[in-house]
């Protein structure tokens, strides 16, 4: 059985934000999480999201990331599996780290089970080969895969909407799951790569380091935000709606944004100012 993802940005006002290339800081450390879920026990939910964390958000466009995950039901790795990734987000460059990336589950997370989610990182960088055998030294530009483990929980008890600001609260976890990556410095990309991947490409220590702890917790105006966010999309969209999301009082506060007409966009962009304060 396939269990289809719902791929959701962050937040709807990251599609307002400019992009604005690389940032002016071209070196130091990018660090990517995994925020929820973690190696525990919850109650199964209507709508489970897989949430991700990226700090010093203008290092992002130069390793040209991307995370790809699977889950699978556990400890049938033989069975099907659902996955997906997330490309080079769309941030802005002047908030608040960290920022966050989400893909929110309608199934199967909303009946019993143990899962397994796999986690992979597929990142870009350069590097000067020296001269060798009579060859020159060669700029060199490589795509690199870090196997990040794997997360296993359990969904056991009655069915109610996952508590994000409980579930995220602790510092300290079994089994972190993240990266930090080293920029040490940027060169030219070589040709041709830099055609399609950009002028500008890192220059890192290797090799990246793993974290031993799970360092982003979420506030509770970012879980609105983001429940928000699964709500509106499964009571506009999805047909076949999992018991437990409540469209009508949706629904409600929807016809009295309409009336304010201009002054909801100007509420999604103070929630992402909001948002971003109340990460940690």
């Amino acid at each position: 059985m396939q269990f289809p993802p719902l791929h959701l940005a962050s937040l709807a006002c990251w599609f307002l934000l400019f992009w604005g290339g690389v940032a002016n800081n071209s070196t130091g450390v990018l660090e990517m999480d995994l925020v929820f879920p973690r190696n525990e026990t919850y109650n199964p939910s209507p709508m489970m999201p897989i949430i991700f964390s990226y700090r010093n958000t203008g290092l992002v466009p130069l390793l040209r990331l991307t995370i790809a995950y699977e889950v699978w039901s556990y400890p049938n790795m033989s069975g099907p599996s659902v996955g997906s990734s997330i490309q080079v987000p769309l941030v802005n460059y002047s908030s608040r780290d960290p920022h966050i990336e989400y893909a929110a589950f309608l199934h199967p997370f909303n009946t019993e089970g143990t899962w397994r989610v796999v986690l992979h990182f597929r990142w870009s960088n350069c590097y000067k080969q020296l001269a060798d055998k009579g060859l020159p030294d060669m700029d060199m530009y490589r795509i690199n895969s870090t196997n990040l483990g794997n997360i296993v929980f359990t969904t056991k008890g009655p069915s109610k909407q996952i508590d994000l600001v409980a579930a995220t609260s602790n510092k300290t976890c079994s089994a972190p799951a993240g990266i930090a990556i080293n920029i040490t410095d940027t060169m030219d990309t070589p040709f041709p790569h830099g055609d399609f991947e950009g002028d500008v490409c890192p220059v890192v220590a290797s090799p990246p380091t793993k974290a031993d702890r799970c360092p982003v917790t979420l506030g509770p105006s970012a879980v609105s935000s983001i429940d928000a966010e699964m709500t509106s999309w499964v009571c506009n969209w999805v047909t076949d709606r999992p018991d437990g999301v409540e469209c009508e009082s949706r629904k409600e506060s929807t016809a009295l944004q309409s009336v304010a007409g201009g002054a909801t966009c100007l509420a999604l962009i103070l929630g992402v100012l909001v948002y971003a304060q109340n990460l940690l």
